[in-house]
């Protein structure tokens, strides 16, 4: 994951990857499991810091994509327990 300075939270294949690890192998929440994999990149997102988030994967990267709808709903409502000025949008 990566927070741009215009506001972007780019989230990469490999970060939604270690969310459903923990959740799976660990029983954690998706959101906790978001605040955790923050924690692990030293990475805040202060009030008011993501104007949008941007997803990092092609298509062809199954089961995420087919999963699509469903994930991006969790990585809204874990973005908004950090910053609850987050707006919900989303950059393609």
């Amino acid at each position: 994951m990566q927070l741009t300075e215009q506001g972007i939270l780019h989230i990469e294949e490999e970060d939604i990857s270690s969310l459903y690890c923990y959740r799976d192998m660990d029983g954690m929440a998706f959101d906790a499991s978001f605040l955790f994999e923050l924690q692990l990149q030293a990475l805040t997102l202060p009030p008011g810091s993501v104007r949008g988030i941007q997803f990092d994967f092609e298509e062809e990267e199954a089961p995420l994509y087919e999963e699509r709808e469903r994930l991006v709903a969790e990585v809204q409502s874990a973005v908004r327990t950090v910053d609850a000025q987050y707006d919900g949008s989303i950059v393609k």
